[in-house]
């Protein structure tokens, strides 16, 4: 009989998938399917996290999940210590008096084993009983009834995805990870995290401090969400030293704050980095004795939030998936705001563009210059901060 873990690399092989694939679009971590496969289960924070990751891989290749989480469960059973009667054999001598409080702690256990063991470590398990499974993870989650299906490992400095209900963030502050998870869409999007339960609304942010030292650690900005959907676009980064510095929900009206370049002084100019270790310099993609009309084209990679704003229209916004293609033609100026930097490649007018590598958020603008120097102007790649 195979066991959970050839099931599991037997299914994705036949499939044809790589472990690097399916943590990409499963946001389950490239580690924890590696462990799930080689059935190391010691790699996991706790119980939840197991049997949730387990379902979510197991379902994803096509297996029924509830078959693996009873194969895990049975294997974890068979793993129990051994039985009372052989612990008893080699001590014949202990008193009558040791053996009755020796049989009523192992009742104790029993009973718990059978009425607490089910109800903490079930599949069901509430997020908020699994309070530090593992010590080094002290990721303390209160409150809310809710299941992690899936858990982001926030690596970056920036982050802006969609999530769904049930995935859990986890932050690494100071070697120890804290979970930010995703506990409820209805009119507001509910968020649970190691000090509380946070609401939100479209448009706010919030900083949060997760590990209870009276500093914020991260930026949380709610960008948009359906209510009763089942996720949310959620942007986190640790850009909190400009921001307010209270813990309330702070209202964003401009197209500049909307940026994770918010945490740069509001002196910054377009073009202008408010620290050294920011710059991005300006690229001249042609000249010209004029100013002229040009052509962006875009061909997208992956997954990606995209917006764009041109000359004096509108700012406009959309979510692009792999394959599809943009093309835009501006007179003067487009700004570009994208959330994924490596999921395009841009062109303008037949001229490639840099906007950035994979995962980094990047702001753009192609606009004209006049150069004093050579008396012509150059159409630039210039940086938004």
């Amino acid at each position: 009989m195979e066991s959970i873990g050839q099931k599991l690399m037997s299914a994705r092989e036949a499939l044809g998938y790589s472990i690097e694939q399916i943590a990409r679009e499963t946001n389950i971590a490239k580690s924890y399917l590696t462990a799930l496969e080689a059935e190391d289960f010691e790699s996991f924070p706790g119980e939840t996290y197991i049997l949730g990751f387990l379902r979510n891989y197991s379902e994803y290749l096509g297996i029924e999940s509830e078959e693996m989480v009873s194969l895990y469960k049975n294997m974890k059973i068979q793993e129990q210590p051994v039985p009372m009667e052989e612990l008893f054999e080699k001590r014949r001598s202990v008193s009558s008096g040791l053996v009755i409080i020796i049989l009523v702690a192992l009742g104790l256990a029993a009973a718990g084993y059978f009425y607490i063991y089910p109800r903490f470590f079930s599949g069901d398990r509430p997020v908020k009983q699994a309070v530090a499974e593992a010590a080094e993870e002290k990721a303390e989650i209160k409150s809310r009834d809710v299941v992690i299906r899936s858990l982001f490992e926030f690596s970056d400095e920036v982050v802006e995805k969609r999530f769904r209900k049930g995935d859990a963030v986890s932050v690494r502050i100071d070697d120890v990870a804290y979970n930010l998870v995703l506990a409820e869409i209805t009119d507001k999007v509910a968020f649970i995290h190691p000090q509380g339960e946070l609401e939100m609304t479209a448009g706010e942010e919030v900083l949060l401090d997760l590990n209870g030292d009276g500093s914020p650690d991260i930026r949380v900005l709610l960008r948009s969400f359906k209510a009763g959907s089942d996720s949310a676009v959620i942007h986190i980064d640790r850009f909190v030293q400009a921001s307010s510095q209270s813990a309330n929900p702070v209202a964003r009206d401009s197209e500049h704050a909307e940026t994770p370049e918010a945490a740069v002084p509001s002196s910054a100019a377009v073009g202008e980095a408010g620290a050294q270790s920011r710059v991005v310099k300006p690229t001249v993609i042609r000249s010209a004795a004029r100013p002229e009309s040009f052509t962006l084209n875009v061909i997208f990679r992956g997954y990606c939030f995209f917006r764009y704003h041109s000359d004096n229209s509108v700012r406009e916004e959309r979510y692009f998936h792999k394959g599809e293609t943009f093309r835009l033609n501006a007179d003067s100026e487009v700004r570009l705001w994208v959330s994924n930097a490596g999921a395009l490649s841009s062109k303008v007018n037949g001229v490639d563009i840099d906007l950035g590598g994979s995962g980094e958020i990047s702001t753009r603008s192609i606009k004209w210059i006049y150069n004093e120097e050579n008396s012509n102007y150059e159409l630039q790649l210039v940086p938004v901060y």
